[in-house]
């Protein structure tokens, strides 16, 4: 089988660290308060300038990334499906906005030890790119792509430790 796996959320648990991370930095640094808590983007929580996004982003995503654990259990099924002759492609937005997104992961990557098949960085279609990979199934922790790679007949895992609201399928 060929399996997509997003990084973030998935094999990263870097949606706890980004959002203390952000909070702290907008509410003591910029005094600026959380606008919304129904999403962990950030872009989309805080009223940051761009400038600000830029400078979180640049100096704040490689050590955010340097401190969130591997999810447990990610190690050992990825090691597992391997062992299994299964493909395994990381398929990523990260990358897309700033390089230093990937130099952090693939430090943690090395940490984790898994050989992958190949890496897509930078991935703002991931439809696209699991139809030209010939992905089977992807697992993902965000809805929206969930939703969209459900509705192209690619089967999906939805990885998300807690609630954030259903999916719609066509």
């Amino acid at each position: 089988m060929i399996i997509g796996i997003d990084i973030d959320g998935v094999i990263l648990d870097t949606e706890r660290n980004l959002n203390f991370y952000a909070d702290y930095w907008s509410y003591f640094t910029l005094h600026k308060d959380r606008l919304r808590n129904d999403t962990t983007s950030q872009e989309n929580c805080f009223d940051w300038t761009d400038e600000e996004i830029q400078y979180f982003f640049n100096n704040r995503f490689p050590e955010i990334t340097r401190n969130s654990h591997i999810m447990v259990g990610a190690k050992e099924i990825l090691k597992k499906l391997k062992e299994e002759g299964h493909k395994l492609y990381l398929i990523t937005l990260r990358g897309y906005y700033y390089q230093s997104e990937i130099d952090s992961a693939k430090e943690k990557l090395e940490e984790l030890g898994i050989d992958f098949d190949g890496i897509v960085w930078s991935a703002k279609d991931k439809i696209s790119k699991c139809k030209e990979l010939g992905i089977q199934v992807m697992i993902d922790e965000s809805a929206e792509n969930v939703e969209q790679v459900a509705n192209e007949d690619i089967k999906v895992l939805f990885y998300k430790e807690e609630p954030i609201r259903d999916v719609k399928m066509k």
